[in-house]
């Protein structure tokens, strides 16, 4: 975890066996679950973090908008370089690539890139995600 840095008064959850690479930022609340792969420099940021648009008032006095939480449930691996922006959840057994700008959410089990990240394949058959799902 050198150089993960927390946001200060972000509400932080973090299950067990969660794992984070080198530099990670999370600036935004965040609930992970268990089983939890993030490798480094992955940033968790808000999406309304600074209101800009009042004549008269500067970028830094305006107050942060409402981001939301972002989830994220068991067994996910988040790639290299990733940027979750807030209010969404990332599916159980999902694989994130790394470089992806995540903007919605994810159903589970299933690998999403690129900017912004889209479904690449699923990460299972059908019958082996309904497994999977059962014993995670």
């Amino acid at each position: 975890m050198k150089g993960t840095s927390f946001a200060q008064n972000m509400d932080v959850k973090i299950g067990n066996n969660v794992q984070f690479g080198e530099y990670c930022n999370i600036a935004s609340n965040v609930y992970l679950g268990n089983n939890i792969l993030i490798a480094g420099k992955v940033s968790f940021v808000g999406k309304h973090d600074h209101t800009f648009n009042i004549p008269g008032q500067t970028i830094w006095a305006g107050e942060r908008g409402d981001n939301g939480i972002t989830i994220v449930e068991d067994d996910v691996w988040i790639g290299t370089g990733s940027i979750i922006i807030s209010g969404v959840t990332i599916g159980k057994g999902s694989i994130i690539a790394a470089g992806s700008i995540v903007t919605k959410s994810i159903p589970s089990c299933e690998i999403w890139g690129g900017n912004p990240a889209k479904k690449i394949k699923d990460r299972f058959s059908p019958e082996d995600k309904l497994y999977h799902l059962k014993l995670v």
